[in-house]
């Protein structure tokens, strides 16, 4: 059963609040149903929020310490968290930091279009291959690479070994930790930084190289927690913007008149400045993310006794919050399941408008500070990639409606069959 399943059957049996009793023996979870009890549980997860990992991928990582000097944000809880965060959010959480790897950005996006170019002119339909969700997540893995360490993993290129090293990482990848003993990426690039053989700064200076004066270990853990949390969650999103870009075509042709606008050739950059204009491409965005976010709730372990729901909820009992079905009612979002970005502009009022809602109730990168800590690259990868995209080619879905599955993640569930045509202009 699809886990969004249980979500809907716990809400309709057991109302705003339930418990799953402990699966051979482990902690009982409380699921939050009400925005209310959701925005409580936040404002008291105090200055060091408890989210707990997948427990063999912790296992794992503090197993390997030939590996893992560090073991990184995705294991560390407390005051080591707290320790490491502090070192890369300057450098991840700042959006000028941010900002300066758009050139990237731009170089790995335009490859994705010639692949998408040269897909659409293999049949008369312009129709993706059967593994087009796969060329998202190789754009994915490619971004990220360019980013932390200036290196171009050749993800992209039509004529790459399917058994090359970046493919078997990307597979490895959507595998599910079963992954990276090998850090040849990494280390290759830290022995150059020894040697002297990069020499970029300031604003040149990716990642990893601005990490690493900081603390090797923590350069090393960041640029592999990265290179895994960034193929498979990006390239959902994006395959799930493209998606409902494709069955709402007034949407997309609003989303290409102000791709047009701000990029008056096809093969136009996206700049800094371009993204300051682009409302209407982060609110597509957005409103993607509410309908068809990576992860349908969020975790934490509560470190105080609250009262949720109606019920004592002890300190160190894990809490799930049921975002993804919230985002879908009506009571919380005016046609809650229908695909409507204009709900997130500014400029919007009415019932309409994003502003009648709950902010606690749309949480796609997590609350507060234990926030998914690559968000604003990862936004950044999305608008670069969504604008070229929309500028470059008309998008169709002439299939049935896609399906949806969740189990670790959440996102599409069969293959991106949509129909492409090059714009004219």
């Amino acid at each position: 059963m699809d886990i969004l399943d249980v979500h809907k059957i716990f809400y309709e049996q057991y109302g705003d609040t339930s418990i799953m009793k402990g699966i051979y023996g482990q902690q009982p979870i409380v699921f939050l149903f009400n925005v209310q009890d959701i925005e409580k549980l936040y404002r008291n997860e105090g200055i060091w929020p408890i989210r707990k990992g997948i427990e063999s991928f912790q296992y794992y990582r503090k197993s390997r310490k030939d590996i893992f000097q560090n073991p990184g944000l995705l294991t560390h809880q407390g005051e080591e968290w707290f320790k490491f965060r502090s070192v890369v959010n300057p450098i991840l959480m700042q959006p000028r930091n941010v900002l300066r790897y758009v050139d990237q950005m731009n170089l790995v996006a335009d490859e994705l279009i010639d692949n998408i170019k040269y897909f659409s002119e293999q049949n008369e339909y312009g129709e993706m291959p059967e593994d087009f969700n796969h060329e998202l997540y190789k754009w994915s893995l490619e971004s990220i690479g360019v980013v932390t360490m200036d290196k171009h993993l050749g993800c992209l290129r039509r004529d790459s070994d399917k058994n090359s090293e970046p493919q078997k990482l990307i597979e490895n990848v959507l595998k599910m930790f079963q992954l990276i003993t090998n850090l040849k990426y990494v280390n290759q690039y830290l022995d150059k930084l020894e040697k002297g053989e990069t020499n970029e700064e300031g604003e040149k200076a990716n990642v990893l190289q601005t990490l690493v004066k900081l603390d090797r270990n923590v350069a090393i853990a960041m640029a592999i927690d990265m290179m895994i949390a960034g193929v498979d969650t990006t390239g959902r999103i994006l395959a799930a913007s493209l998606y409902y870009l494709a069955k709402n075509p007034e949407a997309q042709q609003q989303l290409r008149n102000e791709a047009v606008t701000l990029l008056k050739a096809k093969n136009s950059p996206v700049t800094k400045e371009t993204l300051s204009k682009a409302a209407y491409l982060k609110a597509v965005i957005k409103e993607t993310a509410r309908l068809s976010p990576i992860s349908i709730g969020n975790l934490r372990t509560t470190v105080k006794n609250l009262v949720l729901g109606g019920y004592q909820i002890p300190k160190g009992t894990d809490v799930i919050t049921s975002n993804l079905l919230l985002c879908k009612m009506d009571k919380n979002f005016s046609r809650a399941n229908e695909f409507l970005p204009e709900r997130w502009l500014s400029t919007t009022t009415g019932e309409l408008s994003h502003k009648n809602t709950n902010p606690f109730l749309f949480a796609p990168f997590g609350y507060g500070p234990r926030s998914c800590v690559g968000k604003r690259l990862a936004n950044l990868e999305m608008e670069v990639a969504l604008l070229k995209i929309i500028r470059n080619f008309e998008l169709e879905w002439p299939h049935e409606d896609m399906v949806f599955k969740t189990t670790i993640l959440h996102g599409i569930a069969q293959p991106l069959k949509l129909h492409i045509k090059s714009v004219k202009y």
